[in-house]
């Protein structure tokens, strides 16, 4: 263990002092604030992103070599034949070409300045990476090899790969659609999710913003909060950072492997980003040649695939597997999909090409989008960054230090010809293929509504704003519902009131569906043993919170009957691959038994026995021991733990949490996973812009990549807790709060 600490510890960037660095054009002056974020004081943009680059790989380098590996489909090459359908299917989705493709349109013109910026970006990064060929981070030590160079396409897979996660909820829902018509039938199939209109899906990766204007601001300024609820992993997939140069001067979240900040502030306004849920991919199936597979019927006629040739290469094997890639008009030939890092085969009949808005790569455009932001002083400015991004839509929430207020959507959305992306589509003609991308203009647009606020918790209200179809699939109401409530409860509200609201965790769900499930159940005939737990459920206030006994019993019944209804009817294999994204809406299939109320009576008090029987032997004969955090918690899962029981060292937690994916305070679990919180608030913030030092902040983790590094975990009881840290702006503030001063001096 020691000889680890000290592998460990060497890896450790300094925080003091001076170093001369290969690559700045001025001296750059590093504050390091004592939370581990870097402010950074440069002369140009360009050594300012010089900067960034080098601090990221200083402190995040194998998460950034990891997620690049994932992207490129070239797992195995370091975890062996574990990773190899992983591989096969990133190569298939293609990201890494997408990202080559638009490196090289970037390096086509060398006298942009975005082609500087990046650049100066790459050359940071691989100046920490060099730095780090001696003592490594402790990752690459113990699997002994050496991080590689960074490319201008790998900043590009780190875009794609943020992008095709907001993007890929989706389409599973088609699969599974095409299972329930052949397994039920088209009209008893629409009892257990709709195939043609709208429906409300539990699961996805969904976040919360809402600003309110200085007329509904205690301290006469525009109030804003943000929280997207992404994957909790380790390290934290945000790093912190405050840029500072003469052109720019703004702080806020960064992705490592990517310039710029994506969400924050700057000296003029702030935003925050929650996602759409647009339908951006669609799978066609396809007619394939008899006579010969490597052909599919095109408007009446047999036309060839384009074929790629990948090889992968796998640990322990002298030569790579070739992976063949299919792409046909519409997209690349798929045969799986993924759900919370698990990957399954569609079993289906045929075969099936999968469309995606981000095919058409432009995500270079993004990176000038974001910089543009990060640079407005005003709503147009704002927005006239927002028109230049292309990726999975994104709900933008803005608010400026003159009182101002807005909701903008920025992204692109299919155009369709034929349905409405809900279910699987033909083909065989271009009739059915897309029609167009969204333009800007047809995009939802919102700037100082009457009311004095904006909110999104995901859910669409403006379904087809301008007459544009978002998706058919949204994501549950119920923390829309009660972000509303909450706004609607004050005629001015504080920071103070933020903080309750993103940790609130007032189920909306539970509220409206558990007084229904209890009347069916108190007309059964239920035991006298029972009478206790309706008592329990009965008296609930409906917070979710880690230490409520009824909330648990009310999850696992939801559950239960969920599987008590489906499970006969499709099969224990099918309900189980989708049971942690929760597409099935039960109020909608309790409703569809209505006119049977014995039944329903029959199947809640079978499901309800089926709970309390599950949660005396999962946590004790002692119900009192049934709170909801000793089943509902939090690991932060560094990936050698996976394979090697004394890495657990690497771990952060378990922690005890609340909440559900329909509570404000999210805490999205996976029932395959042991309960296992999987998604959640991935980064805080709260501005009131009156101050920018008021601004305060927390991310699931800590700062730093590096195991056992200060600022590895050092947020984490904090973000647990509900408490924040100061996101401090002005010198004046951030020298008060040293930890120390770096300067890098041209060599």
């Amino acid at each position: 263990m020691e000889e680890l600490l000290n592998i460990a510890k060497n890896a450790f960037p300094p925080i003091s002092g001076s170093e001369k660095v290969k690559g700045l054009q001025e001296e750059v002056e590093i504050l390091w604030d004592k939370w581990g974020i870097p402010h950074v004081y440069a002369k140009s943009v360009r050594d300012a992103y010089f900067t960034q680059g080098y601090i990221h790989a200083s402190h995040r380098l194998w998460q950034m070599d990891t997620f690049r590996r994932l992207i490129s489909g070239k797992l195995s090459e370091i975890s062996g034949e574990a990773a190899l359908l992983g591989d096969k299917y990133y190569r298939t989705i293609g990201l890494h070409r997408l990202a080559k493709i638009c490196a090289k349109k970037i390096e086509e013109n060398k006298d942009s300045d975005m082609y500087r910026w990046l650049n100066a970006y790459v050359n940071g990064v691989n100046l920490g990476i060099k730095k780090a060929q001696n003592n490594p981070p402790i990752e690459f030590s113990i699997l002994d090899i050496k991080p590689r160079e960074w490319l201008l396409e790998d900043s590009f897979k780190i875009i794609s790969l943020i992008e095709w996660g907001l993007s890929s909820w989706n389409y599973p829902l088609e699969v599974l659609r095409e299972h329930l018509i052949t397994k039920l039938g088209s009209e008893k199939a629409k009892q257990f999710i709709p195939l043609f209109s709208e429906v409300n899906v539990s699961e996805s990766l969904g976040s919360n913003a809402w600003v309110v204007s200085s007329n509904k601001s205690e301290s006469g300024a525009v109030l804003h909060a943000n929280d997207p609820h992404l994957p909790l992993t380790c390290p934290a997939l945000w790093f912190l950072i405050h840029l500072n140069c003469p052109e720019l001067n703004v702080m806020g979240t960064s992705l490592p492997g990517l310039p710029m900040v994506v969400i924050g502030h700057n000296e003029n306004i702030t935003w925050g980003l929650t996602n759409v849920t647009a339908d951006t991919i669609d799978l066609f199936k396809l007619e394939l040649n008899p006579q010969n597979q490597n052909q599919y019927k095109y408007n009446g006629k047999w036309i060839d695939f384009e074929a790629i040739e990948e090889l992968i290469g796998v640990q322990g094997k002298s030569e790579p597997i070739p992976h063949k890639v299919l792409i046909s008009k519409f997209g690349p030939l798929v045969d799986y999909y993924e759900i919370n890092l698990n990957y399954y085969n569609f079993n289906l009949p045929g075969k099936y090409a999968l469309r995606w808005s981000s095919f058409e790569p432009e995500l270079q455009n993004n990176i000038m989008g974001f910089i543009k932001v990060n640079n407005a002083s005003n709503w147009e400015e704002f927005r006239n960054g927002i028109k230049h991004i292309t990726i999975n839509p994104q709900n933008f929430i803005y608010g400026d230090v003159n009182g101002n207020i807005g909701h903008q959507h920025g992204g692109r959305i299919p155009v369709r010809n034929y349905g409405d992306g809900s279910k699987i589509t033909p083909g065989t003609d271009e009739k059915y293929n897309w029609k167009s991308l969204s333009s800007f203009e047809q995009l939802y647009s919102n700037y100082n509504p009457k009311v004095g606020f904006i909110y999104t918790a995901n859910y669409n209200e403006d379904k087809a704003p301008n007459g544009l179809l978002i998706a058919q699939d949204r994501i549950e109401p119920f923390r829309q519902i009660r972000l509303k409530k909450l706004l609607q409860s004050k005629e001015k509200f504080s920071i103070e009131d933020f903080k309750k609201f993103q940790l609130d965790r007032y189920t909306e769900e539970a509220a409206e569906l558990l007084p229904i499930m209890l009347k069916y159940l108190k007309s059964a005939k239920i035991s006298e043993e029972y009478s206790h737990f309706i008592t329990i459920l009965e008296e609930w206030d409906y917070h979710l919170a880690k230490n409520s006994i009824a909330g648990t019993i009310y999850k696992i019944w939801h559950q239960k009957t969920l599987e008590f209804i489906l499970t006969p009817l499709i099969g224990e294999d099918l309900l189980e691959t989708f049971l942690g994204s929760r597409p099935f809406n039960l109020k909608r299939i309790l409703d569809s038994y209505e006119k049977n109320e014995n039944e329903l009576e029959d199947i809640l008090l079978n499901s309800f026995k089926n709970t309390i029987n599950f949660l005396t032997d999962k946590l004790s004969s002692d119900y009192k021991k049934w709170q909801w955090g000793n089943l509902h918690k939090l690991t932060l899962v560094h990936p050698f733990s996976l394979v090697n029981e004394d890495a657990k060292v690497l771990n952060i937690g378990p922690f005890k949490i609340g909440g559900d994916s329909n509570t404000l305070n999210n805490g999205s679990f996976d029932p395959l996973d042991n309960y296992n919180v999987v998604v959640g608030p991935s980064y805080r913030h709260i501005h009131d812009l009156s101050d920018w030092d008021k601004s305060i902040t927390v991310i699931p983790g800590g700062q730093s990549g590096l195991p056992f590094h200060r600022h590895y975990k050092d947020m984490i009881k904090s973000w647990v807790k509900g408490k924040y840290i100061p996101f401090l702006f002005t010198r004046e503030a951030i020298s008060e709060n040293l930890e120390g001063t770096l300067r890098l001096i041209p060599e």
